[in-house]
């Protein structure tokens, strides 16, 4: 029996990891399967429209009592989000 078979790759001919690509490139594999793309950031102005445009479409076709909560906290949660809009990436 032969139990050296691939214990010391140096010592084998070819003398370089042959199963290795080094120029593979790493990708994130959801980002990678889905074909997601980088979208150019919002601005201020831009970004209030867009949620306003979101919860016109939304908050009707929630129940009463969750439209309660949503229209009384939408300001503080949008006035935030602008806040931070700078360090979002979309």
């Amino acid at each position: 029996m032969n139990f050296d078979i691939g214990a010391d790759p140096s010592a084998e001919e070819g003398g370089e990891d042959e199963g290795v690509d080094d120029q593979a490139v790493k990708v994130v594999d959801i980002i990678d399967t889905f074909r997601l793309q980088e979208q150019p950031p919002f601005d201020k102005k831009q970004f209030v429209m867009f949620m306003k445009r979101y919860l016109r479409q939304t908050v009707p076709k929630l129940e009463s009592e969750k439209q309660k909560i949503i229209k009384k906290h939408i300001d503080s949660a949008t006035k935030f989000l602008v806040s931070k809009l700078k360090d979002f990436q979309l």
